[in-house]
């Protein structure tokens, strides 16, 4: 600070061994004799910026201040630098440039020796427009160029933005007036078979004596909250139909290709650092580099929590753009299940591992992360001696659950085999076709699919997941603070 330690003002040092700026002059007559232009040698002659040169062609003129000749009201040109430097006596930082302009002047002998520094150099600044003999070759400093964010690509940024808000917004508005009642349309049911064909009277009844009946009892108190699976005890599942709709299927589309947008908005942010997007000229686009490092963090942190959001409900974001109808007028149905905690290995407890467990339970719960959701197509499969009519039904898990057209409800089926060994003996003849036909039309082939994605298919699954995305914001960041070779 400016004070020593008895709270004095300190007296002012001086300060030798500083170089005098540049005089500039309308002509070369004009400069003092300390800095007077030396003859050239043969063959050489001067320019403008003072110095002796074959030829002036391509030499820059310090006084123009990067400014054409026809931006200035009178062309200067530049004395030759001055080859000393000089002392400054009680030098204050607060106007070191006016006691800087004072002393050289004052050694050139173009101000008196008894002048002070408060009388000045009578020497003026250098502007553009200047029509004094001498100038301060002390150019204005560049302003640097800002970004107002009312620009053609800003507005339009704003402007999908905007749209896509309200877009989303109306949307959500009319998909809860839809679906207001979409609960009650809901079904709970158990994962394990409900009804048993019989091979006796080929019938169909309630097989109570194998029936879980406290799941039964659930699946059918009036009080149970359909309105998601957070409830459901394990074995449960609740099915919720949907049928399609126009608009939520090009809103689907339009939130994948927003998806793609945030990437590419970062690819220009990126580029643009690097000056690959406006004539070769580092932030040409954004006009500087805090304005360019302001807009990437924002772009960087929302377009994340897109991305971020889109894998969280990967899973529901599809059927989150159709509408929830009736099951058996669904086209798909999305069938949802708590999954079931597996401790491999349960020890002795600290604090902190119970601290630990209860934020994890505690997140798990409010975020729903323990209800798995999948949706399964609807599909159709002739029915032997009925005409050519179809049974309806969904595979999950590879269990094929039916539905009852009576009921409205999905139902899994079993067939029994008899309760004695001869009982099962007498089907050792095998089945009839027709009765073959009923039963596959009821549990399905004897048989496990595995549904194999394509090869751009499955390089999407494997990328679009959270590890990748986090390696992928990471990447960014590399790219934009040069870091290129690290991303690579």
């Amino acid at each position: 600070n400016s004070v020593d330690v008895n709270g004095k003002t300190c007296p002012l040092l001086d300060r030798a061994g500083l170089t005098c700026p540049v005089l500039c002059v309308r002509s070369f007559n004009d400069c003092p004799a300390e800095i007077k232009p030396a003859s050239c040698s043969d063959g050489q002659q001067i320019c403008d910026d003072g110095s002796c040169h074959d030829s002036c062609s391509g030499i820059v003129n310090p006084c123009l201040c990067g400014f054409a000749e026809s931006g200035v009201t009178n062309v200067y040109r530049a004395c030759p630098a001055y080859g000393g430097t000089v002392s400054i006596k009680r030098y204050d930082p607060s106007i070191k440039q006016q006691q800087l302009e004072f002393t050289c002047a004052q050694r050139w002998g173009m101000v008196a020796s008894n002048a002070t520094v408060d009388s000045g150099s009578g020497i003026a600044t250098w502007t553009n427009n200047a029509t004094e003999t001498m100038l301060w070759n002390v150019c204005p400093t560049a302003q640097e160029a800002k970004l107002t964010f009312k620009e053609t690509f800003c507005l339009a940024f704003y402007g999908i933005i905007g749209v896509e808000v309200v877009l989303y917004l109306a949307w959500h508005i009319y998909k809860s007036i839809r679906e207001r009642h979409a609960a009650s349309l809901r079904q709970v049911c158990s994962s394990l078979p409900a009804k048993m064909v019989g091979s006796a009277d080929k019938g169909v009844y309630m097989n109570s004596d194998k029936r879980d009946t406290s799941a039964e009892a659930f699946e059918h108190m009036d009080s149970f909250d359909k309105g998601s699976a957070v409830q459901l005890p394990d074995g449960m599942m609740l099915l919720r139909g949907f049928d399609g709709d126009v608009g939520g299927v090009a809103l689907y589309y339009l939130a994948l290709l927003s998806t793609c947008g945030w990437l590419v908005v970062l690819a220009i942010i990126v580029a643009d650092y690097y000056g690959k997007v406006k004539g070769g000229i580092a932030y040409g686009l954004l006009a500087n580099s805090t304005t360019s490092m302001y807009v990437f963090v924002f772009v960087w942190h929302l377009g994340g929590l897109w991305m971020i959001t889109m894998l969280a409900c990967k899973s529901k974001l599809r059927n989150y753009f159709r509408i929830e109808c009736a099951l058996p007028a669904a086209r798909v149905v999305q069938v949802e299940q708590r999954r079931a905690e597996v401790i491999l290995m349960e020890g002795e407890h600290s604090r902190l591992t119970a601290l630990a467990n209860a934020l994890r339970d505690t997140l798990v719960r409010r975020l729903h992360l323990d209800i798995s959701a999948e949706t399964c197509a609807l599909q159709k499969a002739a029915v032997a001696g009925e005409g050519g009519a179809r049974r309806e039904y969904i595979e999950y898990r590879c269990t094929r659950y039916v539905l009852d057209k009576s009921s409205g409800r999905f139902q899994s089926y079993m067939f029994s085999l008899g309760d004695t060994h001869r009982a099962l003996l007498e089907k050792g003849n095998g089945l009839s076709s027709s009765e073959a036909q009923q039963r596959g039309s009821h549990i399905g082939e004897n048989f496990i699919r595995v549904s194999v994605a394509s090869f751009p298919v499955a390089v999407l699954q494997e990328f679009f997941s959270f590890f990748y995305l986090y390696q992928l914001m990471a990447m960014w960041v590399w790219f934009y603070f040069n870091y290129y070779k690290m991303a690579l």
